[in-house]
């Protein structure tokens, strides 16, 4: 299973913001009692990668390693990135840091964000909490079974997704993803259009009553939080045990609860929509 970070906002102090809430992730990744008392996942080392994007300037760093994200160097590509923004631009930060899941590949093409390209040439990235049924998703893509078996769920997954969405994220293609959730789907999508991001972002997690039922619920808990010019989300781990020092007015997520973005150049960010399935 995997640990992540999304925040959006236009910020005065983006490195600040940036750099703060990953060293957190960092933390989360290399000790989380949350996935210990769950998954007996301690930590989260195979593979991290992170989406930037500063929408006012129409740019993006996609980055992956297959290192464990506490024996790598993230602050390096955040620093690289933010040398190339002003202040007061819109930014979406995207990060994950992979436990993999029993017998799932460990590569660079499974590391999260996937990246996929949709029918009208579009730029499609996902990170993921959680696991889909992979071969059910692709059967029901049509994608080719050997193909399938050569990467993990998320990767197949947003290739689905890709094939669903034009130029927008709709209520019902996430619902056509949802169907083929095995355990959870708390999720990160961002779509890149010409001028503007969509971002969907939430939570989605099978609520069994057993034994596990209370450990379940702590470790998928997504949280949202205010930082100074927009907004933080954050597995609960991050919140929990690591809290960046500038984020405020945390609250989780409903199962099932959904938050829609369009992040425009020159606008505060705002979100359009809210769904629960």
């Amino acid at each position: 299973m995997c640990r992540f970070v999304v925040v959006l906002g236009r910020f005065s102090n983006a490195r600040e913001v940036l750099a703060n809430v990953g060293n957190s992730l960092v933390k989360a990744a290399s000790m989380d009692p949350y996935g210990k008392k769950f998954l007996n996942e301690e930590r989260h080392n195979d593979g991290w990668g992170v989406l930037l994007v500063n929408v006012a300037s129409s740019s993006a760093v996609h980055h992956r390693s297959v290192r464990a994200i506490f024996m790598d160097d993230p602050m390096n590509v955040i620093r690289g990135f933010l040398n190339n923004i002003n202040n007061n631009d819109n930014v979406l930060m995207m990060m994950h840091a992979r436990a993999a899941s029993t017998g799932t590949p460990k590569n660079i093409f499974s590391t999260h964000p996937v990246r996929a390209v949709t029918i009208n040439g579009l730029e499609l990235y996902m990170i993921h909490n959680g696991s889909f049924y992979r071969d059910d998703i692709a059967r029901e893509a049509s994608i080719d079974g050997d193909y399938a078996s050569r990467f993990n769920d998320t990767y197949i997954a947003n290739l689905a997704l890709a094939r669903q969405v034009r130029d927008d994220i709709t209520r019902d293609d996430l619902g056509w993803l949802l169907r083929f959730i095995k355990t959870g789907a708390n999720l990160g999508i961002a779509l890149i259009r010409e001028d503007s991001v969509i971002l969907i972002v939430g939570s989605y997690y099978r609520a069994l009553n057993d034994d596990r039922r209370e450990a379940r619920e702590a470790y998928y808990k997504l949280y949202q939080c205010e930082v100074p010019g927009g907004f933080v989300y954050a597995s609960s781990t991050v919140i929990d045990f690591y809290k960046p020092n500038m984020v405020t007015n945390c609250h989780g997520l409903g199962n099932g609860e959904y938050h829609k973005y369009h992040i425009q150049a020159n606008n505060d960010v705002q979100r359009i929509d809210t769904w629960r399935f």
